[in-house]
């Protein structure tokens, strides 16, 4: 079968039985949805992340959230944790990093505070 054709029958039984429902007043009801407003207050600094290839990624993707100070304060995570928390950032917060730059920013990232997989941080063997 086309997927056209397809569609056409998927929707002419969504009309029969939405037709169904409203003929015998038994069309689907729930619970109304109330919706408060809330206020988000985002973080205000003049902070920059330093100087580095991706510098430019996270200041202008990591700080719409989050301050750099805030993500300097992390502990050291190796590339592949720093990419698992920006794509964790990307699907569970929406945060609107394109998925070509997520390797780009886990490199930086790490560069800054990262820690190989089960070794000491880059700071501690740069000797800071």
């Amino acid at each position: 079968m086309s997927t056209r054709l397809r569609n056409v029958a998927l929707i002419s039984a969504i009309l029969v039985l939405l037709g169904i429902a409203l003929a015998t007043g038994k069309a689907a009801t729930g619970p109304v949805q109330t919706w408060t407003k809330v206020e988000v207050k985002l973080p205000v600094s003049e902070a920059v992340f330093p100087p580095g290839n991706g510098a430019d990624i996270a200041n202008g993707q990591c700080l719409v959230c989050h301050s750099a100070g805030m993500v300097l304060r992390q502990p050291p995570l190796s590339q592949d944790d720093w990419a698992g928390e920006i794509n964790k950032m990307r699907s569970a917060y929406g945060a609107p990093i394109p998925a070509d730059q997520v390797e780009a920013l886990a490199r930086y990232l790490h560069g800054i505070n990262g820690r190989s997989k089960d070794g000491p941080s880059v700071v501690d063997r740069q000797g800071s």
